[in-house]
């Protein structure tokens, strides 16, 4: 489901990058695509859900591109009918070391265990 996701977001020229791919500072709009945990359903061993996070970066210089970049990842995202928010988004906060504007966004897949 990884590399599903990773196609729709470069399709979209979003930038998407594996965890630990993008180096040096921030200088283009980009995300990172994080597989979490997988869980099971309470009451079931069959089906359950895995949580994918969507670490989204904008450079220091752009604040006014961070909610249109969020709202092109959701965006993308819809055209995913496996994928659902969880609702869970972290605040916009200033990263020193690469010079970005991050926050995230939570997904989950349902899928069967």
């Amino acid at each position: 489901m990884w590399q599903i996701i990773y196609d729709k977001l470069k399709s979209w020229d979003l930038n998407p990058y594996a965890p630990g791919q993008h180096e040096g500072l921030c200088e283009n709009n980009y995300c990172v695509i994080r597989e979490e945990e997988q869980s099971g359903m309470i009451g079931t061993n069959k089906v359950g859900y895995r949580l994918v996070d969507f670490i989204l970066f904008v450079p220091i210089a752009s604040y006014i591109q961070v909610e249109p970049y969020i709202n092109s990842i959701k965006a993308a995202m819809k055209e995913l009918p496996q994928l659902k928010k969880t609702g869970n988004e972290t605040p916009v906060i200033v990263d020193d070391e690469i010079q970005a504007y991050t926050t995230s966004i939570e997904y989950q897949i349902l899928k069967k265990l």
